[in-house]
């Protein structure tokens, strides 16, 4: 069976996505337990109205881009039911779901510090990949843009590297890679799509880390390593310097 692991599509990981967001909303915005309840009923409630529109299969979480979520809230919004019940409950489904598109984009990632958002590493649920003609792990493009966000659209290779502004963001373009590839998923127990195992890179160094001559792979690598080994251990996955190398430079 081919491996298409590189392939970049989005295909969330629902469980993973919810377990974050809820994560998100008490560790690091630091709201109250009601307050977070309250926007996990309003997004249950919106999880419903989609389902029954066939939009998804059980819950918003599936969803794996921003341009799905925002076609999918739209063509909900379209509703006269789901409008009525909205502003009948004070908006609380509308709340929910501008809260969680806002955790999605990574816009409320500006407001806080990278050590504010390592209170969301832990070890999470690794899926069962999808299986159909071909095998591919679940990631999600979620993830990948909220990467991006939190480093305020800068390569972590180097912050001063230079890029294009992007259409799409208004912002330099960046790109989310996966420290540990998705490709070597099934050497692990735990899922590798977290956020402990992404970085952001410029295009020019996403190339590199990829395709470069080893020794400047090397070092790349062993940089990142230093920086993110404390993350990557507190969800799972602990090596010492030379193993990583090996693992990473070995694909």
């Amino acid at each position: 069976m081919q491996d298409l692991t590189e392939i970049p599509v989005a295909i969330s990981s629902p469980e993973n996505i919810r377990e974050y967001f809820s994560r998100y909303i008490l560790e690091v915005k630091k709201l109250s337990s009601g307050s977070a309840y309250n926007y996990q009923r309003g997004l249950k409630k919106v999880s419903h109205f989609m389902k029954e529109m066939g939009l998804v299969e059980e819950s918003i979480y599936e969803i794996g881009t921003i341009e799905e979520l925002d076609f999918a809230w739209k063509r909900l919004k379209a509703d006269s039911q789901f409008s009525d019940m909205d502003k009948s409950g004070h908006r609380m489904f509308s709340s929910g779901f501008n809260c969680y598109r806002k955790f999605a984009t990574g816009e409320l990632f500006h407001e806080y510090s990278s050590v504010d958002v390592k209170n969301l590493d832990k070890p999470m649920k690794l899926e069962t990949p999808i299986k159909v003609e071909y095998k591919l792990w679940k990631r999600s493009g979620i993830m990948r843009t909220q990467t991006v966000a939190l480093a305020n659209f800068t390569c972590d290779i180097d912050h001063s590297h230079d890029t294009f502004i992007a259409a799409s963001t208004g912002h330099p373009y960046m790109e989310a890679h996966h420290i540990i590839p998705i490709k070597l998923q099934e050497r692990f127990s735990s899922s590798l799509d977290v956020y402990a195992n992404l970085i952001s890179l410029c295009p020019l160094c996403h190339r590199k880390i990829h395709l470069g001559i080893r020794e400047e792979r090397r070092l790349m690598i062993d940089g990142i390593y230093e920086n993110r080994k404390d993350r990557l251990a507190k969800c799972g996955f602990v090596f010492g310097k030379e193993e990583f190398e090996d693992l990473v430079l070995g694909v």
